[in-house]
């Protein structure tokens, strides 16, 4: 708590409320001085990750920090090395952070992490109105439990993305309150069962704008019902939206986190049996986690083998970051190269 405190410049609530609901003992990695000195920590927390219509485990590096008298001396690079053969030994697939400032997306290169999650960047002015074409109804009182569900219902629609537990929906609602943000849930009328939440969407009012840090919803019409919602509670007030990258909508790509593959066979192996027919044949380049993903990987018939005896062209020979890339990118981009990526998406982890 006190690097965390001395390098982040977060609210008193807000360290209150991660070190007493989402902090773990079980999930911080230190480093100490030569005098025995805690020095350097980060956690890297337990995910999973919705990949090619299955889930993998998957880790998250967040709070990694040095104090400022020890920093330029090494210790985040040990760090992070022991952050990730960690995550390796433990099953992750991959494991993602969400880098503090840009200047640090070269730094997290270094250790074999690319950006391969991204978001849309959709603003709307104070006169943008939000109109749906159906009726909704902002919820008052629900029980916690109905929205959990509705929520797990919402995530688990999107194709590829860092899936949330119930305690971590519960810490991102406390999240949104220790930053005096708003939480709406709209519901629509069900003909059989009556009302049914249909969609729900985060805000955090910053000095001039309100930023949507997601909107989630059966139907672009029910999401559109939750911005409608939060320009009720913000009616002179621009909105930026952190949208979803495949979203059709206008907008600009932006980085929003970096993801680095842990576990090179499993992902191959996800990939090879979503996709039966692909073949191909991929050779892999990792110096941190050489023992295992530095091998040459054969995708046939719906299986992943590896066969370093290969002494032929290999249809990929890419370094481990790259490896990220292409399966981490858009479906447009994936025909291009000839592999079957998927683009993933990161939101709500109180960054």
């Amino acid at each position: 708590m006190k690097i965390w405190k001395e390098s982040f410049h977060d609210s008193r609530e807000y360290v209150k409320m991660f070190f007493d609901r989402v902090y773990r003992d079980d999930e911080a990695l230190t480093l100490a001085d030569p005098s025995g000195q805690t020095v350097s920590s980060l956690l890297l927390q337990r995910y999973m990750m919705k990949f090619n219509h299955a889930v993998y485990p998957a880790g998250y590096i967040c709070g990694a920090a040095t104090q400022r008298r020890q920093r330029g001396k090494g210790y985040m690079s040990r760090l992070m090395t022991d952050a990730l053969h960690a995550s390796a030994e433990r099953g992750d697939m991959i494991c993602a952070l969400i880098p503090a400032r840009s200047a640090l997306y070269p730094f997290y290169r270094r250790f074999g992490f690319s950006t391969v999650f991204y978001t849309k960047e959709q603003r709307f002015t104070s006169l943008h109105s939000f109109p749906v074409q159906e009726s909704y109804e902002q919820i008052v009182n629900a029980a916690d439990d109905d929205i959990w569900t509705a929520f797990d219902r919402f995530q688990n629609m999107r194709p590829c993305y860092i899936l949330h537990t119930r305690r971590d929906f519960d810490n991102i609602r406390a999240d949104i309150d220790a930053d005096g943000g708003n939480f709406v849930a709209m519901t629509a009328d069900d003909e059989d069962h009556g009302p049914r939440i249909v969609s729900m969407a985060w805000a955090v009012r910053k000095e001039d704008y309100l930023l949507v840090t997601d909107v989630m919803g059966e139907t672009e019409d029910a999401r559109t019902a939750a911005l409608r919602s939060l320009r009720d509670l913000h009616p002179d007030t621009p909105f930026l939206l952190y949208g979803r990258p495949g979203d059709s909508m206008g907008g600009r790509l932006m980085p929003r986190g970096m993801g680095r593959v842990t576990n090179a066979g499993l992902l191959l192996g996800a990939v090879a049996k979503a996709h039966p027919r692909f073949r191909s044949i991929l050779r892999v380049k990792d110096p941190v986690l050489s023992d295992l993903n530095s091998h040459t990987f054969v995708i046939c018939d719906g299986l992943c083998g590896i066969d370093d005896s290969f002494n032929g062209t290999p249809d990929f020979d890419v370094t481990i970051d790259i490896l990220g890339e292409i399966a981490f990118s858009s479906p447009a981009i994936g025909d291009i190269i000839r592999f079957p990526s998927e683009r993933p998406m990161i939101s709500l982890m109180l960054d």
